[in-house]
């Protein structure tokens, strides 16, 4: 299943995983492929702000579409 911006996802990481929303498609990171992602919160804070929401790359091999 492709990932979309706005997709809700599970990342992946050694301290467990976490529900978040994506900001991005897979793109190509500096070394490997990521996705960039956000948490539910700020997502929604963002689109109410007319912004676009503060986000952290994770790889995409540790991302999945729920």
């Amino acid at each position: 299943m492709a990932i979309a911006a706005g997709d809700y996802v599970i990342a992946r990481s050694w301290a467990g995983e976490f529900e978040r929303r994506a900001v991005t498609g897979v793109t190509d990171g500096r070394d490997f492929p990521v996705v960039w992602v956000c948490t539910p919160e700020e997502w929604e804070a963002a689109q109410a702000e007319h912004r676009e929401p503060a986000s952290l790359p994770w790889p995409a091999e540790d991302v999945e579409a729920t």
